[in-house]
């Protein structure tokens, strides 16, 4: 049955970006213009191998507009990003993924991380003249040491937990937003993680999700969620999961502003052990 099970899902996977007919079946309303380009682009919301996994999620999934997530793997490094772009609507989108695909052009070529930041820089001056912008954390995670190195261009700093505790939000001099030619120096951060350490990139429509009293969910609330079912021993993508519907309730199901978090667990150097990958990284 297990093997069966796999097979129906690898037919699944192989057939959903060219089928029309799976997009109808499990859509339950209409997808707006701007989330219909971005949902093309994204990886896959879940990836795990031995030594990394990685889960993803963007609300609102039918009307987003304006924030991107990116991962892949390259021998041993782990390339996550997060982008969060000015506005909420169409142009919005086109900005993000702009954004993101300069990120992976570059990174497929073999850029540092500054390499990657300037040319996403230049490549939004060139088409919006300085009248849209996009902020961003640009992260590349060793896999087999656990070296983290990142640059923040204006973007909430990362959250980094260990042993069931918030240990830190990795606030460092950011730069500027990308896209805004402020001339303020880029510089890549770097931190050690240590084994079952979680890193969480987000945008700030997750912490920021009021209720109906005006209450945001807060950056306090966001991390002890992650950390409380951290220590239930949640698998990454369960946690997620649940975090999404938590903020999602919060907001009374209707959010404001779009809200993106990535989660990032690194198992350590022998990894632990996983009968398959659940998601390839495109």
């Amino acid at each position: 049955m297990g093997d069966l099970a796999s097979l129906v899902g690898m037919l699944v996977v192989s057939t959903r970006s060219h089928s029309d007919s799976y997009a109808r079946l499990i859509r339950l309303e209409p997808m707006s213009v701007s989330a219909e380009m971005q949902w093309t682009l994204m990886p896959p919301r879940t990836f795990a191998s031995t030594r990394v996994t990685v889960a993803a999620a963007m609300e609102p999934a039918y009307a987003t507009a304006g924030d991107a997530f990116d991962y892949a793997l390259a021998a041993d490094v782990a390339h996550l990003a997060v982008f969060d772009a000015m506005g909420h609507d169409t142009a919005a989108g086109l900005t993000a993924n702009l954004a993101m695909a300069t990120c992976r052009n570059q990174r497929r070529q073999g850029a540092t991380l500054n390499e990657a930041r300037d040319a996403i820089e230049a490549t939004l001056i060139e088409q919006f003249r300085l009248d849209r912008y996009a902020t961003a954390v640009l992260a590349d995670l060793d896999v087999g040491t656990g070296l983290l190195s990142w640059i923040n261009c204006g973007h909430p700093p990362p959250i980094l937990t260990r042993a069931g505790r918030w240990i830190t939000a990795l606030e460092r001099p950011p730069t500027h937003p990308l896209g805004t030619d402020l001339g303020l120096p880029a510089q890549v951060h770097r931190e050690q993680l240590e084994p079952g350490d979680r890193l969480i990139l987000y945008t700030d429509g997750i912490t920021e999700a009021r209720d109906r009293a005006g209450r945001e969910f807060g950056l306090d609330r966001f991390v002890q969620f992650i950390i409380r079912h951290q220590a239930d021993a949640l698998p990454v993508p369960e946690t997620l999961r649940r975090l999404v519907h938590a903020v999602l309730h919060h907001h009374e199901g209707q959010l404001g502003d779009d809200a993106t978090v990535l989660l990032c667990e690194w198992h350590g150097h022998k990894g632990q052990p996983l009968a398959r990958t659940l998601a390839s990284p495109s």
